[in-house]
């Protein structure tokens, strides 16, 4: 039988959407999974990762996609299905929508230009309108988080992956930019996550396609990978992804996503953060082409993470769970750390905002929206 234990946390206690605070084992490890699935509506294998593999939440790609109305209403239905679950808990619906080259979402949303044209200005009040206006398109089609900002560096022109995805060339206007960019995506009513960390911008490889490596000393890291995340952190950075990267300075034998030097003693003992922590997704080559699939589970939660991305294949979302579930009984995962998991997932989840109920207005979105647009792209020698 599962096993079913309380999730202690004073603070959901008192909010009506968690008036069932005991999660079944089944329940909790469910509640670490993020996944892809295929579709514009809810399938009967999209309610089934819902109902009965508890998962805490879903990535957005353009294959889930036809126009706002429809992602407004896809949304909606798996919410309804959440809220109709044993638990209760609502979803995390979550998309990657940076501006530039990283939007899933296309036209009517706002074509926003990359994040490094707000280098040249340094305006903190033009990054915060483009935080609050690029989310609040997310938020009124029921995207409830982003994976933004990017808190890399732009420090190396050859990086095939990060460039002027990054707000900055400058570890300091790196964190300043990204965090106000983070301010307008929570005015906005959707999570911020802060990403890569700690740091993708030095990197001469993709870590979708093989596993990159930073090789600074540990000075050079502290100073400019990880200055951005820092400032973000002391401002309320709630969510973090992490760099399928090497930083052999730290750890010489995992990369961040599975290494507890970096994410339990720098990230959260060094840097303080008491957040959530979101790996990359697990089935990009950096991990998949290096480390055995039926370790992920254990590694994940060894190193701190809170919960795990798969963006594509169903069967690695339900192999992950069972993973979970059978390390915990077997003794290969400690409970403890899965707990606290939870009760970080569940007390975000307690801070979401509510669905928007009526349908988006993509007009309006035009209005308000393409003159912030239009403001980044003047400022900005990156084009679109």
């Amino acid at each position: 039988m599962p096993n079913r234990k309380r999730i202690v946390c004073t603070a959901l206690d008192r909010s009506p959407l968690f008036l069932k605070p005991q999660l079944s084992l089944r329940e909790q490890t469910g509640q670490m999974l993020l996944a892809g699935f295929d579709g514009t509506t809810v399938t009967r294998e999209t309610e089934d990762l819902i109902l009965n593999h508890h998962v805490g939440g879903f990535i957005l790609f353009d294959r889930n996609y036809e126009n706002p109305q429809q992602l407004h209403a896809l949304t909606r239905d798996l919410q309804q299905v959440a809220a109709a679950s044993a638990s209760g808990l609502p979803l995390f619906i979550s998309v990657d929508q940076e501006g530039g080259r990283v939007a899933r979402l296309k036209a009517p949303f706002t074509e926003f230009p990359p994040a490094l044209g707000l280098d040249r200005t340094r305006s903190e009040d033009l990054a915060y309108e483009f935080g609050r206006a690029l989310t609040r398109e997310l938020h009124d089609v029921g995207v409830n988080m982003d994976y933004a900002p990017v808190l890399d560096v732009h420090t190396n022109p050859g990086n095939p992956v990060i460039g002027n995805r990054a707000f900055s060339t400058d570890p300091h206007w790196a964190g300043v930019l990204a965090t106000a960019f983070m301010r307008g995506c929570r005015d906005s009513g959707v999570v911020p996550v802060g990403k890569h960390f700690p740091g993708h911008g030095d990197t001469h490889l993709d870590s979708h396609h093989d596993l990159p490596w930073v090789s600074r000393d540990v000075a050079s890291l502290q100073t400019i990978e990880l200055e951005p995340f820092a400032h973000a952190i002391q401002n309320g950075l709630e969510a973090i992804m992490t760099a399928h990267v090497m930083y052999p300075a730290w750890d010489d034998r995992l990369p961040a996503t599975f290494s507890r030097p970096i994410l339990h003693n720098i990230l959260r003992g060094q840097m303080g953060f008491k957040g959530v922590l979101i790996s990359d997704d697990l089935e990009m080559k950096a991990v998949e082409h290096h480390f055995p699939f039926d370790s992920f589970a254990e590694r994940a939660v060894e190193a701190g993470l809170d919960m795990l991305l798969i963006c594509h294949h169903r069967d690695k979302v339900l192999a992950l769970h069972e993973q979970l579930i059978k390390g915990i009984e077997g003794g290969d995962i400690a409970t403890g750390p899965v707990e606290r998991s939870v009760e970080r997932i569940l007390h975000l989840k307690s801070k979401l905002s509510p669905f928007p109920e009526r349908p988006p207005e993509p007009a309006g979105w035009t209005s308000y929206h393409q003159p912030v647009a239009d403001r980044l792209r003047q400022a900005s020698e990156y084009p679109s």
